[in-house]
């Protein structure tokens, strides 16, 4: 950190004066890793400042009879070297009396603070319209309310209520993993979520769910801040048009005074807490009601926004929602993004514009390393989030005209979010900026050349360029192995890839007592029957040719009962490579008749069937097939070369293997109206790639194929790729 000037020239304006510290202030002395802090609350306005040992030193001394210049000269006698310079104190007291923080008493001084209120005010309410996507709307004060009320639901955040948590979702896991075919819905319901029909459900329970989690964090806050006597005051609920949808909120910002960490933790977390519990009583009800009922499909969307948008969303850390600020609070760094954007816009400043006076705002070498980190990775975070609800929004309302003018906004939007407003505030700063006065043109030229090695590096520089596919390996001879009698597995023989298993060899045994003991009855119940027919042969020859027939019916039961018995040993139906995956887990468990349970292979030619949209295979096939690689998913070596040796036309909506499909974590989406999990929603063109070498691959292997394209800049590949959204199937 730069050395500071221990004097400043604007020291006169301030010295004299005799501020103080408003009435309504609440104090609460916090730890920020290991260092003592003071974080000041002004009750009647909201408004929030953390001051250091230093400052507060020096804020505490003026109690309106004191002169700035005495509390000074009293902080530099008790302090020394730790006491804040005239720059630091000009600095402190503005941004008090920014924030309406500060009194003096005089009427001049009160017109002022009106003034400094009403801009703190315009700044918020600016601050709120720029974000266009997410205005918030003020409505009333619950404080009151929360009061009165604490003592009937403040347990949810005890170990009473952690207990019911715990039950609630342990209970809904088990009802799901036991849902039997509604489980395979739970996937393939997603896809049907944006339909027009549901949006009303989706709505509704997107409504519901924030009434919970904003009720979540009120409880929380009011209940902590009672008990540690911050007060825990929240005296704003309103409605947040998120994405132009209401959803409700409330201002719990005086969670920021609890001295404890994790209790500041628990109050982020209340809100997602709430929601798993609401989705864990929504999945149970989903799993119970009439599967073509409102209620059934009102709980699928519930609990689906309650659970997998509440992790993505709110428990994403580089969102300034929930996670965001359970972050800061564990790494004891207040303000966490805007630290990290100080930073590096100290950096900036320091190293690249020469301005040695700069302040440093981080206060360790390990809060440096947090603050780069998570700059970083926050930028890409939001960047891809934003641009990519914009997109889905796009691909899957496309289909209605009425939404254009909706998604143009919305781009428009993020677009000056990302990039016009933060170009705009730049020039601005080095175009005015009083520091930059005797380094104004070297700042101009730095910022001009930075911004030229950008453009071309993004608009000009050709980069490596390629379209990836997924498929599954298949070989030209293979037959599938299916269990021809049900039975508990008690043996099998070993995958092996290079072991070539000859015809009729067995490869499993499976065991049916059931089996045993109906063909053991079977052969007592012949045996009677032929000591029956024998006697009424000599009586009664009608019984007799009666008995008769039920030895031949017997026979027919023992023969198909004996050939189900001799079906538990399972043998090679043809010579090849036996391949069958996860039967170590499967041990003793029971294997249903007909069940598919591995695959005889002729690994003599191994391929890789990919199926491939419209526009990917146009861009695959214009290439000419050069240069085509393959890998294992999560393998990035070895590289697996391979040529293309066909290319079936489009149209085909019959997958070559489920794996490929959302409901295996594959790319296509499967089709709402079929009946089996390898049919797409899309058609596609089948891609088939021989691998060249020696490395052998399984049957029912998924396979990444990359081939290379001609090299192009990345604005031309973001360029084609929003094309591609908009304008899908065009093969650009």
């Amino acid at each position: 950190m730069p050395e500071q000037s221990t004097f400043h020239e604007s020291w006169h304006r301030v010295a004299d004066l005799k501020p103080r510290l408003r009435a309504s202030i609440h104090v609460s002395r916090q730890y920020f890793r290991g260092r003592l802090w003071h974080v000041i609350q002004d009750q009647a306005n909201n408004a929030f400042a953390r001051l250091n040992t230093a400052a507060y030193a020096l804020v505490g001394l003026l109690d309106g009879s004191r002169t700035v210049r005495a509390a000074w000269n009293i902080c530099n006698a008790k302090l020394g070297d730790d006491a804040p310079t005239q720059g630091e104190v000009i600095e402190l007291l503005g941004q008090l009396a920014f924030n309406n923080l500060l009194e003096s008493g005089s009427t001049p001084d009160a017109q002022a603070m009106f003034e400094r209120f009403k801009r703190r005010r315009t700044r918020d309410t600016q601050g709120r319209l720029m974000n266009l996507l997410f205005p918030r709307l003020p409505l009333f004060d619950p404080d009151a309310l929360l009061e009165r009320g604490l003592f009937l639901v403040g347990w949810i955040f005890d170990w009473p209520g952690m207990l019911l948590w715990i039950v609630l979702i342990a209970t809904a896991i088990y009802t799901l993993l036991n849902a039997g075919p509604m489980a395979g819905t739970l996937l393939t319901d997603s896809s049907g979520l944006l339909r027009p029909d549901n949006w009303l459900l989706l709505l509704l329970a997107f409504i519901v769910d924030k009434s919970f989690h904003e009720s979540g964090h009120a409880i929380a806050c009011k209940k902590f801040g009672k008990r540690f006597g911050t007060g825990g005051e929240v005296h704003v609920i309103g409605i947040m048009l998120l994405i132009f949808t209401p959803v409700p909120y409330v201002d719990a910002s005086s969670a920021w005074l609890l001295p404890d960490k994790w209790r500041r933790a628990i109050v982020g977390a209340a809100g997602m807490w709430m929601e798993f519990a609401l989705a864990a009583v929504a999945a149970m009800i989903w799993r119970y009601s009439d599967p073509g009922s409102t209620l059934h499909a009102f709980c699928y969307n519930l609990m689906f926004i309650a659970s997998v948008a509440t992790v993505f969303f709110n428990g994403n850390p580089f969102l300034r929602y929930d996670g965001y600020y359970i972050l800061a609070d564990l790494l004891e760094i207040p303000n966490l993004l805007g630290r990290a954007m100080q930073y590096a816009t100290y950096l900036a400043r320091r190293y690249l514009f020469g301005i040695k006076q700069a302040i440093n705002p981080s206060e360790t070498s390990g809060q440096r390393r947090w603050l780069l980190v998570y700059l970083a990775l926050s930028g890409v975070v939001r960047v891809l989030v934003c641009t990519g609800i914009i997109l889905f929004l796009v691909a899957n309302l496309r289909q209605y005209p009425q939404l254009t003018l909706l998604l143009l906004t919305m781009a428009s939007i993020a677009a000056a979010t990302w990039l016009l407003v933060p170009l705009g505030r730049g020039a601005w700063y080095l175009l005015s900026s009083p520091e930059l006065l005797h380094r104004r043109g070297q700042a101009i030229a730095i910022s001009l050349a930075i911004g030229a090695v950008l453009a071309i590096s993004v608009g000009i520089l050709p980069l490596p360029h390629h379209s990836r596919v997924e498929g599954v390996v298949r070989t030209e001879h293979q037959r599938g192995v299916f269990a021809q009698s049900s039975g508990w597995l008690t043996w099998y023989a070993p995958s092996k890839q290079n072991h070539t298993v000859p015809a009729g060899e067995k490869l499993m045994q499976l065991s049916n007592p059931v089996l045993q003991t109906s063909l053991t009855e079977a052969q007592a119940r012949l045996a009677a029957v032929r000591i029956k027919r024998r006697k009424a042969l000599a009586t009664n020859p009608a019984m007799a040719q009666i008995l008769s027939h039920q030895i031949a019916a017997l026979r027919q039961e023992i023969l198909r009962l004996t050939n189900r018995i001799d079906n538990l040993t399972i043998c090679a139906p043809v010579g090849g490579v036996w391949i069958s995956r996860h039967l170590r887990l499967r041990m003793g468990g029971y294997i249903q008749r007909g069940k598919k349970i591995g695959t005889m292979a002729d690994m003599g030619r191994p391929l890789v069937y990919a199926p491939a949209s419209q526009g990917e295979a146009g861009r695959i096939i214009r290439c000419g097939f050069k240069h085509i690689q393959m890998r294992l998913p999560g393998k990035p070596a070895p590289m697996i070369p391979a040529k293309m040796i066909r290319v079936y036309p489009g149209g085909g909506k019959t997958l070559p293997s489920a794996a490929l499909s959302y409901l295996a974590g594959g790319p296509f989406a499967p089709s709402l109206h079929a009946k089996t999990p390898d049919s797409s929603a899309q058609p596609f063109f089948m891609l088939v790639f021989q691998p060249e070498g020696n490395i052998r691959l399984l049957p029912g292997q998924r396979i990444v194929a990359q081939v290379r394209l001609p090299d192009q800049s990345l604005l031309m590949d973001i360029v084609n790729d929003l094309r591609r959204t908009l304008q899908p199937g065009t093969g650009l």
